[in-house]
């Protein structure tokens, strides 16, 4: 018996919406604080619609921190959590009970300075976190999570919301009675190149515990045999490169006495040089499927998609300009800003005043991705 389950997706909202922020456990409090933050927003806007048109983004959201503050641009980018549970709320709740809650953390997480647990029928079911520094909020649901959720109902939501991106989604494919894959013969694929593509070889690492048990007792030389019987993982791959693969015996894990030859294979896929569709909440046996071709027979009847990943040439390239740079000037450059007192923009100028307007590296003499120009036509700034 097979099945393909989702074992967690982590969803990212830049762009915050409303006016809200945790002040503790106590409602009436968080609602005091809302109607204080919403008097402020008015008196601040006027009660105006305001649309920038033609402004870039950082420049719009440092001038929101300017004028009015990091933490009335916290209380924004809280009311987007609020503002998403509620629709979970009002379209993953069929009997008209809320399922869908959060309880406020200490702290932030995953770079956010505030998060929450979020609670799925009053389970821990996730994460939620949210701060002005970011300028947007994250929510991460576990795979226990992702069981109590209707996935078309979910896509239907998160189509609607301005700025949405998955950042990760974790689909995993399940063989309860251990006939169908082995962490073992992932192993014996990996050596046919079915875990391999036009790139860089991909890192791996095979774990395999037991006992070592003596194998013939009344033999006159004692000789001694590694039994895996305590489990065997397999993993291809690496995060930093966006993409990882492991299978292991999810049985043995979870010491279950129903499936004991549970077998588990996974696949972890960030946004790393890569989009990740929102049509993996629809169809994620064929992003499984197609994140490997050692996965590609596993499911039955489905036609494998591969998320493509995507290099940025140029932003690779300026990165190793600057450090070259940093190694052949770094030193002679902090000796003049530090023991001379010289300003950086005099250095500036000293080392650049010779060099005319298209005096630049050779490597980044090329076409600029649309997506790295601002409103005024600029380069985004690398640092």
């Amino acid at each position: 018996m097979k099945s393909l389950a989702r074992t967690g997706a982590i969803i990212k909202t830049p762009r915050p919406v409303g006016v809200e922020r945790f002040s503790g456990s106590d409602p009436e409090l968080n609602r005091a604080f809302l109607a204080e933050m919403a008097d402020m927003l008015d008196e601040a806007m006027g009660s105006a619609e305001c649309i920038a048109v033609g402004v870039d983004y950082n420049d719009a959201y440092n001038d929101i921190v300017h004028h009015y503050g990091v933490q009335l641009l916290d209380a924004l980018c809280c009311a987007e959590v609020e503002a998403f549970v509620q629709e979970l709320n009002e379209e993953l709740s069929p009997t008209g009970v809320a399922r869908f809650g959060y309880e406020a953390r200490q702290g932030g997480m995953y770079g956010y300075s505030r998060s929450a647990t979020l609670k799925i029928d009053g389970a821990n079911a996730g994460v939620v976190a949210w701060g002005a520094e970011n300028g947007g909020c994250l929510v991460s649901i576990s795979g226990a999570g992702c069981v109590a959720i209707d996935f078309a109902r979910l896509h239907g939501i998160v189509q609607r919301l301005p700025g949405f991106k998955i950042t990760r989604v974790d689909l995993a494919l399940d063989d309860y009675e251990g006939l169908a894959f082995s962490a073992a013969g992932f192993r014996d694929m990996a050596l046919d190149g079915l875990f391999s593509g036009r790139g860089r070889p991909p890192k791996y690492t095979y774990i395999e515990s037991g006992h070592i048990n003596l194998i013939d007792p009344k033999a006159a030389k004692k000789r001694y045999g590694m039994v895996p019987d305590l489990g065997c993982s397999f993993y291809v791959g690496a995060r930093e490169s966006g993409k990882v693969f492991r299978a292991y015996e999810k049985g043995r894990q979870m010491q279950s006495q129903e499936h004991p030859n549970w077998q588990r294979a996974e696949v972890e896929i960030r946004s790393k040089d890569r989009e990740i569709p929102l049509d993996v909440l629809l169809n994620p046996d064929a992003y499984f499927a197609g994140a490997y071709p050692a996965l590609a027979g596993l499911v039955e009847q489905v036609e494998p998609d591969r998320i493509r990943t995507f290099k940025n040439l140029f932003k690779v390239d300026r990165q190793r300009s600057i450090e070259a740079a940093a190694i052949q000037a770094g030193r002679l450059i902090n000796y003049l800003a530090r023991w001379e007192g010289i300003s950086p923009g005099d250095i500036c100028h000293r080392l650049t005043s010779h060099l005319g307007i298209d005096d630049i590296p050779a490597r980044l003499k090329r076409p600029v991705n649309y997506e790295l120009l601002s409103t005024n036509g600029t380069i985004e700034p690398a640092f």
